[in-house]
């Protein structure tokens, strides 16, 4: 689930406004109090320096050993400190449940139809499948 979040963040930006003047260390870039900040989450969650071979998919990036050897604040599908998401517990359980139970029941795969790779939607706050994501589901035996 971490790693889908991280190929497939649910928002490609997080807006904040800037709480006090800020000067952004080597370079000539003053953020003011009140200025808005976008965050570009997608451009930090795919950036090869925090996620080295960011366009494979790779569950073991999130594994107990490898997820304090990226720098804090590299993924935010939720956000992070004072302002992350306040359900983002229950919607990872979620999630997970939901998973569990879908697929102890059904077996899926992707049809001819979903473009692979992934073409997103260029419009919306949220990413989604151009065309839709089309999925073949049989029950298991």
């Amino acid at each position: 689930v971490l790693e889908t979040l991280r190929k497939h963040p649910p928002t490609t930006n997080l807006f904040r406004i800037c709480t006090k003047a800020y000067t952004v260390p080597g370079h000539n870039l003053e953020i003011k109090k009140g200025e808005m900040v976008i965050i570009p989450t997608i451009g930090l969650q795919h950036d090869p320096k925090y996620f080295p071979n960011p366009d494979q998919f790779d569950p073991e990036r999130f594994s107990e050993e490898n997820k304090n050897t990226r720098p804090n604040y590299t993924y935010l599908p939720f956000g992070e400190g004072p302002r992350v998401c306040i359900g983002m517990r229950f919607a990872l359980m979620q999630t997970k449940v939901g998973l569990v139970g879908l697929l102890s029941r059904y077996k899926f795969s992707v049809c001819e139809k979903t473009a692979i790779p992934m073409v997103y939607s260029p419009v919306g706050l949220t990413l989604c499948a151009k065309k839709g994501i089309h999925l073949t589901i049989s029950n298991r035996k």
